[in-house]
C-alpha cells in the first residue's frame, strides 16, 4: 500500500466539498484543449476531472495514469469504458504512444501562485527526479502538444479545517524549508481526516517547489516553452517545442 491509499477513502468527499469547482475547471481545460483529442491525465486520482471533461466532449480519448490502486478502483467505477485507466508512475511510465495534450490537476506536478509569481510544485522532492519526470512527460507528447498544469492560488498559505460531510473534518497544515541561494524550496503538508475529534486517516507529503530562472531553464531543458497562464488563472500552459 502506498501513502495515498491511506486517504483514498476520503478523497472524493474532500474534492467535491468545494476544494475544486470541477465543472468550472473542466470548462477552462476544454477551452485550452479544443481540437486536441488524445489526452493523458497524470495523477488521474478518482477520475473527477476526466468525468466532467468527457461530459463536455465525449469524443476525447482520455488515458488516466495513477500509482494508487485505491484511487484507480474509484476512477474505473466512475469512468467505465469512457476512458482508459492504468496504474503507473509518471517518472517511469512508458505508454508506447504519444498524446496531443497532457494535463495534471492536483497530480504529480502543478503550479502555485505566490503573490504575483508562479512556482512549480512537484510531488517528487528530488530535483533530478523532477527533471526526469518532465523529460518523460515531454517524451509522451507530440511535437507542438500541450502540457497543462492547474494553478493553486495561494495554496501554499492555506491551513485550516473543512467539513467534508458525513461527520468528517479535513485539516491540513503546511511547513516550508528554504534552500539558501537556490530558486527552490520544500513544502511539506500534513493531511488529517477527523471524526468526532479523532484522526481516522492521515498522511504527510513533501513537495519540491521551483521558481524564477531555475524554473524557466528547467522547463526549457525538458523541451517546453511557456504559452500562457489562462485569464481565469486556473491553468498554466506549456507547449512542446517542435
Amino acid at each position: 500500500m502506498n501513502k495515498y491509499d491511506n486517504i483514498a477513502e476520503y478523497y472524493d468527499s474532500t474534492m467535491k466539498s468545494g476544494y475544486y469547482d470541477y465543472p468550472k475547471e473542466a470548462q477552462s481545460l476544454d477551452s485550452i484543449l479544443k481540437g486536441r483529442k488524445k489526452l493523458l491525465e497524470i495523477g488521474v486520482g478518482t477520475g473527477l476531472l476526466a468525468e466532467k471533461l468527457l461530459e463536455l466532449d465525449p469524443s476525447y480519448e482520455i488515458t488516466g495514469i495513477d500509482f494508487t490502486p485505491a484511487m484507480l478502483d474509484r476512477a474505473k467505477a466512475r469512468l467505465g469504458n469512457r476512458a482508459k485507466v492504468v496504474e503507473g508512475n509518471v517518472l517511469s511510465m512508458d505508454l508506447q504512444e504519444s498524446f496531443d495534450g497532457i494535463y495534471s490537476h492536483g497530480g504529480p506536478a502543478g503550479v502555485c501562485r505566490v503573490g504575483n509569481d508562479y512556482h512549480l510544485y512537484s510531488f517528487l522532492p528530488d530535483f533530478e527526479d523532477t527533471v526526469k519526470m518532465l523529460d518523460n512527460i515531454a517524451r509522451h507528447l507530440v511535437d507542438g502538444g500541450l502540457f497543462v498544469l492547474n494553478i493553486q492560488a495561494e495554496e501554499i498559505d492555506a491551513d485550516g479545517e473543512q467539513d467534508i460531510g458525513n461527520g468528517i473534518v479535513y485539516a491540513q497544515q503546511k511547513h516550508l524549508s528554504f534552500l539558501e541561494n537556490k530558486e527552490m524550496y520544500f513544502w511539506e503538508t500534513d493531511y488529517r481526516f477527523k471524526k468526532e475529534g479523532r484522526i481516522v486517516a492521515s498522511d504527510r507529503h513533501k513537495f519540491l517547489m521551483v521558481y524564477g530562472q531555475l524554473l524557466e531553464d528547467t522547463m526549457k531543458a525538458a523541451g517546453f516553452k511557456w504559452k500562457e497562464a489562462t485569464p481565469d488563472d486556473l491553468y498554466m500552459v506549456y507547449q512542446k517545442m517542435m
